[in-house]
């Protein structure tokens, strides 16, 4: 690889291509693209003065030793290569006249090498999948084709963003890891070897959540016909989960808890239940220190047989 130092360009990223004012902006060895790029130099550096352009948006890597050209995406609203989304977090590899697009500009990169750029780096990190034993909550949001239905596609998208960053931020508090956004769902997980009261935890999240969804959701445009608020369903189960990083930039788990964590999110807060719902193995790792239902045999989709749930209520008073 080239080192820090180079003072020969490797490549090109060309702003404004084609046009009166195009310029080709020097690429040492890589070079980061954004709002602001805090901390790097003018020589590593491309600022671009756009709103929906992120501080550290996207980097463009150059690998001389492997004959090899990436793009990393680190941003919020994404990157596009050749007009395609690319993954988050993950090296995409980009050749010789590829459009990279941040915000509102098109730039070209521009190189006489990287031949290879395309093809498989056979130096990638393999990737670790384990089974872990772990307290999965999904947080479903209740009559979520009806809000769909009758509401603009761009009020509910930007009305999600603000909810599951609200979400987020409260998920890291109760020191649980994001897995996943699914259109109208959040999952989390929280690992017991590393976390021995994760069940505690996950509920008292879910709990939590709960609380935040319905004060956050008298400010959201968001409502059914009716007229009712956002709400969402909260299932807490506990399980083994087979866990990678498939995804790039979220932990992936899959498993048939995490399968039974969704469906049950679609039963509670419906039809009288109680806002967070529970399996059994949960309800005797939480003690009494919570509020439980009577238990409820539930079928699920896909899955043979009834699985025993408990409506979680609260806290338990002291």
């Amino acid at each position: 690889m080239a080192a820090e130092g180079s003072t020969t360009p490797q490549a090109f990223v060309v702003v404004h291509a084609g046009s009166r004012d195009e310029r080709h902006i020097p690429v040492y060895d890589r070079i980061f693209i954004g709002r602001e790029c805090p901390g790097i130099d003018d020589k590593h550096r491309l600022l671009v003065d756009d709103p929906e352009v992120s501080r550290n948006h996207v980097e463009v890597r150059l690998d001389a030793e492997q004959d090899q050209a990436y793009l990393i995406d680190t941003s919020t609203n994404g990157t596009r290569l050749n007009g395609s989304r690319v993954e988050r977090a993950v090296p995409v590899p980009v050749r010789s006249g590829d459009r990279i697009t941040v915000g509102q500009m098109d730039l070209a990169f521009r190189s006489q090498g990287f031949l290879r750029s395309g093809t498989m780096d056979t130096r990638q990190t393999a990737m670790r999948i384990i089974l872990s034993k772990m307290a999965m909550v999904v947080g479903d949001i209740t009559n979520y084709s009806t809000i769909t239905q009758y509401t603009d596609s761009n009020v509910v998208a930007e009305s999600l963003q603000k909810l599951f960053q609200e979400l987020r931020a409260l998920l890291t508090t109760h020191t649980g890891t994001l897995c996943d956004y699914a259109g109208d769902a959040v999952f989390a997980i929280w690992e017991t070897d590393q976390i021995p009261d994760a069940p505690k935890r996950a509920v008292a999240f879910a709990l939590d959540a709960g609380d935040l969804v319905a004060r956050v959701g008298q400010d959201l445009p968001l409502s059914t016909p009716d007229g009712s608020t956002i709400s969402m369903g909260w299932a807490v189960v506990l399980g083994e989960g087979a866990v990678s990083s498939m995804t790039g930039s979220l932990v992936s788990v899959v498993g048939d808890a995490t399968n039974l964590a969704f469906r049950l999110s679609g039963f509670a807060a419906r039809q009288g239940r109680a806002p967070v719902l529970v399996t059994e193995p949960v309800r005797e790792a939480l003690g009494d220190e919570f509020e439980m239902g009577q238990p409820e045999e539930v079928e699920t989709k896909g899955r043979t047989g009834t699985e025993k749930v408990y409506g979680v209520y609260g806290r338990a008073k002291s």
